[in-house]
Formats: structure tokens, sequence, C-alpha cells
């Protein structure tokens, strides 16, 4: 069960910072990035029984920021996230600096609307899936969370809701 809320809470961090790209959304060359470093507090509640979780985060931003076509990284103490964006769509990393372990990410942005849609070994032959869809105001996020393992990863899947507030 820890590992799959630490696996959700990584996750959540993660969508936070891609759906606040959301609230920026703009392929356009002339307005700057959202700048997404500061303290975050990310909450996960599964709906399967599996608790809630709760975590604060000091976010550091480099690259073009949020919302412009480019490169962006963000980093916290739990790993990285690095993403390219052209126009509406994300592709990117998540860096789990505890565990080693990299997901990679699609995602595709739609006004205040994004869809992000992961993938991870679990084990030497398993598979874990993520997906994360929400919606974002200038100051907080929200959405839901399925999280699915092929029948040999250790742990079951998962699903719930998330939210994060910049404090």
């Amino acid at each position: 069960m820890r590992n799959d809320v630490r696996l959700a809470a990584l996750l959540l961090a993660s969508a936070l910072a891609l759906l606040s790209a959301a609230c920026s959304s703009n392929s356009s060359g002339g307005n700057s990035g959202l700048n997404m470093a500061g303290a975050w507090t990310v909450t996960a509640t599964s709906s399967e029984g599996k608790g809630t979780v709760s975590g604060t985060a000091n976010v550091a931003q480099s690259g073009q920021g949020l919302g412009t076509n480019g490169v962006t990284t963000l980093t916290a103490v739990v790993g990285s996230i690095s993403f390219s964006q052209t126009g509406t769509s994300l592709t990117g990393t998540i860096t789990d600096s505890i565990k080693s372990v990299t997901y990679n990410f699609t995602g595709t942005l739609s006004g205040d609307n994004l869809t992000i849609t992961g993938s991870a070994p679990c084990s030497v032959q398993g598979t874990q899936s993520v997906n994360m869809s929400g919606t974002i105001t200038s100051s907080s996020t929200q959405g839901n969370y399925t999280i699915t393992r092929s029948s040999n990863c250790y742990y079951s899947g998962d699903a719930g809701t998330w939210t994060a507030t910049k404090q």
C-alpha cells in the first residue's frame, strides 16, 4: 500500500506540473511561460480503500517555462520532471530519485483540461501505467487518476482523486 501511495504522490506531483501548463497554454512565442517554482501541497485520495496521502514539495524550475513551446525541467527532493511542449502536445519523463525509476508520459492540453498517460516497468517482466485527467485554476489543480499494473507486479493498481495547491 505504501508504494501505491508513493507512486500516486509522485505522479500527482507530476500532474500538478503538467496541468499547470494548461493555465497558460499558448503556442505563440510572444508570451513567457508559467513559473512553477515554489512550495506546493499535493493530496491523493484512493477510491479503492488505500487511504489518503498528502505532502508538500519545494519545486525549482529551469527551461522555457510551462505553457510555452520548448523544454522545461522541474526538480524537487523526490525527483524531477522533464518535458517538451509543442503546441498542445507534451512528452517527457518523470524520474523518481528515491527508487531510481523513470516513467515516460505523453499529454494533451485542451483549454484548461489535460489528459496524461504514462508507463514504467514494475518488475522484471511487469508494467504499470497511469492515466490522469484534471482541470486547473491559477493557484490549484484537481482531477482523477488510475494506476493499472500487470498481474506479475508486486502491488495492485489504484484509482482515486487528487488536488494540488500552490502555497
